[in-house]
């Protein structure tokens, strides 16, 4: 019989009972949930819902983790053993594996620990959390529990501590929880209200293990004369996990593949790992996925794949081979956004990383691009990220990747630009420029720099919006990309409708902007002045026409005859 007290539960997760099918993704939890979560539990919140599948049949599978460590990367080991009768976790992974690293784990080598001198409400909102909990060396709770604290302490100021070990609360006797407490309060001097507090917080630790309602357990084929198929337990696990978004169908295709493919997880994060490395991208393991479709030829919607069984069956057994070429070319590639492209962060990949695969695909084909070729995937990318001609067609870009990227040609641009055109309407390019501001900004700056953190740069009028359209000029002159330029969030903070050249001397609270930085910017002090705003929008317009060229390695001419078919 099934024990469905939170005790029950952890037990047989220790005992290897209950465990993660090959489809579930691993842990990504980090401690400030784990200790939210267990918060919740000590103030007798509902934890939410698991739901287990009952099978005898074989399946492969992985055992909870029971030690964390958050930096190590993504591993993914598995079983397979049909010896006996276990439930497989289809929804509440993250919660159970947070519950099982709190009561019998570690998390980045550290227990958790619960100040039990906290718990109180007092004036604190009820979205905080009441309990102090914490993962902490054995030092450092040490360390907390110092009464009276040492002169110059950084927590001089803080409320006495108790800090005492989850796993030892829980593993107390309920009768007896109380008389520890109450001991254990004598010997470290607590007063009257503190030993009732500290008592309290035992017998609560002490009991929560047995309660049946906190989390609630949902049971497939308990007890059932006519089990579920393999198929519908597939896309249950689905529905449960992503509400049956066709966008999380990748899970669904990737359990398929597994039943043929064995390894497909722990190679795909493997890859991922290796093409991320010394990399500001986050390459998906969904991205190395579809690219290994498309590298098959085959279709990428998740959503058709797997409604035909025997295709996926086909592709399992394909697609391994594939994996060294399509993780090399996603290697050569981002390389080339860096060096060549100078595209140094997420932001620019607007729409996710799809209007990236046709050029994986070309590189798989073409793993060896010459200088000349470099410079042509160099425009083909800006074409394909600003124009966005891939971001939301995933029937578009498989018919250009499959179609258009093929060995031993050219990589396809002129076809790429009249795409965009017949799509987009972008001809010139003014147009192209215009599309995506972001991109815009880091040509104008030669790749953004500036801290070597693009994620957080703000980007802001250079002539303030507000004085330009009290002064009545068109709104496409004042949002045009060439009054905007990167700046860091706190220069951002007090500048309102501060006339630039002012505040480019003097923006908030740091250092007044250089000649460099101005440079960088393709601004003067004269283009800053007031009444120069017509010239500046003219003069950095060209400037900034200038260093697109430069970087696509093209004149003018050429670039528009990209469009003239179209």
């Amino acid at each position: 019989m099934f024990d469905p007290t939170l005790n029950g539960v952890m037990a047989q997760i220790e005992a290897g009972k209950i465990v993660l099918p090959a489809m579930q993704r691993p842990f990504v939890w980090k401690d400030d949930r784990i200790t939210k979560l267990i918060d919740s539990m000590l103030r007798g919140f509902p934890l939410g819902t698991a739901l287990l599948w009952k099978t005898a049949t074989m399946q492969r599978f992985r055992r909870f983790q029971k030690d964390v460590a958050p930096d190590a990367g993504i591993t993914v080991d598995f079983d397979s053993d049909d010896s006996t009768e276990r439930y497989l976790v289809l929804d509440g992974q993250q919660r159970l594996t947070s519950l099982f690293v709190a009561l019998t784990g570690t998390y980045d080598g550290k227990k958790l620990f619960v100040d039990v001198l906290s718990g109180v409400r007092g004036d604190k909102d009820p979205g905080d959390a009441y309990w102090d909990c914490r993962f902490l060396s054995e030092k450092e709770a040490k360390e907390l529990n110092v009464w009276p604290r040492p002169a110059g302490d950084k927590n001089a100021s803080s409320e006495r501590a108790v800090f005492v070990k989850f796993q030892d609360l829980t593993k107390l006797a309920a009768a007896r929880a109380g008389v520890i407490a109450t001991q254990k309060a004598a010997e470290l001097g607590l007063d009257a209200a503190q030993t009732t507090r500290m008592t309290t917080s035992y017998l609560q630790c002490a009991t929560v293990l047995a309660s049946k309602t906190a989390l609630q357990i949902h049971l497939i084929d308990e007890d059932s004369g006519d089990p579920m198929p393999i198929e519908e337990i597939l896309e249950v696990f689905v529905r449960v996990n992503s509400g049956g978004l066709v966008l999380q169908k990748s899970d669904l295709l990737m359990s398929l593949l597994d039943l043929k493919w064995n390894d497909i997880q722990r190679e795909l994060y493997r890859a991922v790992k290796e093409i991320n490395a010394a990399r500001p991208f986050n390459i998906t393991r969904d991205d190395v996925l579809k690219s290994l479709l498309l590298a098959k030829g085959s279709e990428t919607r998740f959503d058709r794949l797997v409604a035909d069984r025997v295709k996926v069956e086909k592709l399992a057994s394909d697609l391994p081979k594939l994996l060294p070429a399509v993780q090399s070319a996603w290697k050569s590639l981002t390389l080339l956004l860096m060096d060549n492209c100078k595209i140094t962060s997420e932001r620019f990949f607007r729409g996710g990383h799809n209007s990236l695969l046709p050029f994986v695909s070309y590189l798989v084909e073409n793993p060896t691009p010459s200088d000349t070729e470099k410079r042509r995937l160099v425009v083909a990318v800006y074409l394909a990220l600003m124009s966005g001609v891939f971001a939301g067609a995933e029937a578009r870009m498989g018919a250009f990747a499959r179609k258009e990227c093929v060995k031993g040609k050219p990589f396809p641009l002129e076809k790429l630009a009249r795409l965009v055109a017949s799509h987009y309407g972008i001809t010139s390019l003014e147009l192209l420029l215009s599309k995506h501001l972001d991109l815009a900004l880091n040509i104008a700056h030669g790749g953004i720099t500036l801290d070597n953190n693009p994620e957080n740069l703000q980007r802001d009028h250079i002539f303030p919006r507000a004085t330009l359209e009290k002064a009545g000029t068109p709104s496409e002159k004042t949002n045009h990309y060439a009054n905007f330029h990167f700046l860091r969030g706190k220069d951002n903070l007090n500048k309102s409708d501060t006339a630039p050249h002012e505040w480019f001397k003097k923006p908030g609270e740091q250092p007044a902007y250089s000649d460099d930085d101005l440079k960088e910017r393709l601004l003067t002090w004269d283009l800053l002045q007031p009444g120069q705003f017509p010239a500046m929008l003219e003069e950095r317009t060209k400037a900034i026409h200038n260093r697109a060229l430069t970087l696509f390695g093209m004149k003018v001419a050429d670039f528009d005859a990209l469009f003239a078919a179209a």
